[in-house]
Parts: structure tokens; sequence; C-alpha cells
């Protein structure tokens, strides 16, 4: 298939060339053929795979490793021009994260962001968006306050890998769809720039170092395990109670909670047998941090090996507040009764608004760090 989404790959009005970016390896060998013999297609193609997508070429001065001829080729076939402007870069002052603020040139220079994240010496995650805000309108999410702007191309998925690369001037190794949007909701796109970056002529990411975070859309989740995807999947829970959920999580009227525990199930039964799914849960005091809560919790998910992914909830709007280390500690001691694995999640980037729920298209720049905001990453209960 020569597009990877289901936006047309086509350049502007008058250009008939397919944007570069948004094509396999299958379509950039079309793209050239009419230009070359078929073993020599195939070849540039091949040439064409590795410079936009393991080496981040982001125009024609950035293609490198082949003679002029190809390079003529490649210009005169496609438009190798980038998907996403970059407004703004910010880093963090302890935790080394990079916050990108991208402009969606398709869409009018809407605006994402995506976090690339440091976490040892060799290993750099890239937190990237899927959607232009949100439909689902989780009330302590930054993003879902914007309401639903568009769709992202797997073009624009992979570009913001591109961008991370060439900024950091590090390798990624680890790619979640934990920014903007719910990527199963944007399914065919999210899926096929995961696999992108899979390949052996791109970026040779693992597919188990790729995750998908999801709100709980049952239907896709349940399409997602009977096609087989092995990306693994994380679920945000936010509150067991289903009244409570509601409130926090409004699509649980859409998407009951006993309708996800099943789809859940379902995953753990057929792709991860013998592993833990893990379940995320935003901690947010006076909300959803109580002794009822924990008991719902292990009631709800009985007999389903998970682990509990507790984020401290991050400053957005001043809704609510972010707990403190002792009300943190707390809570993850008490979630030790339900006799499962508990991880307290550090959101790097939060210094310059890149925290997990804080992105919203540069809207949330700079809040104020408070308690558990100042604690440094990889911290677990004791």
């Amino acid at each position: 298939m020569e597009s990877r989404s289901p936006v047309p790959a086509q350049g502007g009005a008058g250009d008939p060339r397919p944007l570069a970016r948004e094509l396999d390896g299958g379509g950039l060998e079309r793209a050239v053929r009419p230009f070359l013999s078929e073993p020599g297609a195939r070849a540039c193609a091949r040439w064409l795979e590795l410079s936009l997508y393991q080496r981040g070429a982001l125009s024609p001065e950035h293609l490198e490793g082949a003679g002029r001829s190809w390079r003529e080729v490649a210009e005169r076939a496609l438009r190798i021009e980038p998907l996403l402007g970059l407004k703004a870069e910010s880093r963090g002052d302890g935790d080394r994260s990079l916050k990108m603020l991208l402009s969606v040139r398709r869409l009018g220079d809407a605006a994402i962001e995506a976090v690339a994240i440091p976490r040892w010496d060799d290993d750099l995650t890239l937190c990237v968006s899927s959607q232009v805000g949100c439909p689902l309108s989780c009330v302590f999410c930054a993003t879902g306050r914007l309401g639903l702007k568009g769709n992202l191309t797997a073009g624009e998925i992979l570009e913001q890998h591109a961008w991370a690369q060439r900024l950091s001037g590090r390798r990624v190794t680890d790619v979640v769809f934990m920014g903007m949007g719910e990527p199963l909701l944007n399914y065919d796109a999210s899926l096929a720039a995961a696999y992108a970056l899979t390949s052996p002529r791109g970026s040779q990411i693992s597919h188990r170092r790729i995750v998908f975070s999801t709100a709980g859309v049952v239907p896709r989740i349940l399409q997602y395990v009977r096609e087989g995807h092995r990306f693994p999947l994380f679920f945000s829970i936010t509150s067991a109670i289903p009244e409570k959920r509601k409130s926090l999580m409004p699509h649980e009227a859409v998407y009951p909670l006993r309708d996800l525990v099943e789809a859940i199930r379902e995953y753990q039964r057929r792709w991860r047998r013998n592993r833990w799914v893990v379940l995320e849960y935003v901690a947010i005091p006076g909300q959803n941090m109580g002794e009822e809560d924990i008991t719902a919790l292990g009631e709800a998910f009985a007999g389903i090996p998970h682990i509990i992914d507790v984020i401290p909830y991050n400053s957005t709007d001043g809704r609510f507040r972010p707990p403190s280390w002792a009300e943190v500690r707390a809570f993850t001691r008490s979630l030790r009764r339900l006799n499962t694995p508990v991880k307290i999640r550090y959101s790097s980037g939060k210094q310059q608004g890149g925290g997990c729920g804080q992105l919203a298209g540069g809207k949330v720049e700079r809040p104020a760090l408070e308690g558990h905001l100042k604690a440094p990453p990889g911290i677990f209960t004791d």
C-alpha cells in the first residue's frame, strides 16, 4: 500500500509528487521507478528508506550516502520536505528531557508536542502524539480540554522521531504513544507508524519497546487483540469505581469499566500469557486515593496478573492539586494489600510542562513544582 495513512499522500495544488515520508518502501520504489530500471528503483528506494526513517532526513539537503543521480531522481519523484515545523524546544533542568513544540502544516499549523526522555546513558524514550488534541476529555489531562482538532498521519507521527533524533543528537531506543491524543482512535496511522519504526531499514526499534497507552477504547482493544499486534498496551484506569471513573474519564459512559476489564482479560489471555499487564493510575488527592478506591481496584482486576503504575497527578489548570510524596507513599503502601507489584512513575519533562497530562500544544509551560514533582526519576515504593 503506497500511503501508510488514510490521508492522501499528495503534495499541494499543482504538485503531483507524493510526500516522501507518507510512503513505505514499496511506495518509494513505485515513485522512483519511472526514472530508473527495476533494480535501480529497488536500490534507490532502500536508500531513501534509510535516509528518511533511520537518519531522519527532513529535506533534500539531508540526503546522504548516494550519488548525485539518485538525489536528482528523488527530488523529481517525491516531495522531500518537513510535514511538521519546529516552533520551540525546551529542556528540563534536572532530567535532561527535551520537549518539542511542533506545528502540523497540513492542519493549518495546529500545534502538537512530543517529549524525548533520556533514561540511561544509551537509552532515549520518545513520547509521541497521535492526534491534535483528544476527543475523550479526561478532566485531569490538559490535552483533553482541547477537544479533537484532527488525526495525525503515519508520516507526521514518524517525523516526531526524526526531529527528536536531530535535536537530541541521540538514537531513540523506545517509543511510547502517550503524548497528545488516544492512539487507538487513530488506529491505522498509529499502527502504521509503529511498524515503520521496527523496520530493518528504519529505526530498528524492537516491538517490545514500542508501547501504546489507551484510555480504554474497548472495540479497538478487541480489534487489536484479534489482529494479533504485539506492541504492549498500557491501560489507563484512574478509578475502578464506575461512577467516580465517569466523573474523571467521561468516556466511561461509552466504554464501561466492566467491558474494559473483559477486554484486558482477553488481551492478557491471548498475548500476555505469563506476563503482567500494566494498569496506569493517575493519583489525585481527594479524588481516587482512598481505601475504597483500593478495594474496588482489587475486586475489578482479580485474576488478571497486573502491575499498578501510579502516576502522581501533574499540575495543569489548578482544578486539582498534585499529591505530596507523603500522600503518594501512603497510597502505594496501602496498595500492597492487593499483592500485586506497584510502581511510581516519574513524569520526566514536567519542569517545562511536558509531563503526563500536561501536553496541550504549548498551553502548559512551567507549572509550579511542589511535593512529588521534585523527586528524581526511578523512585519506587519502599
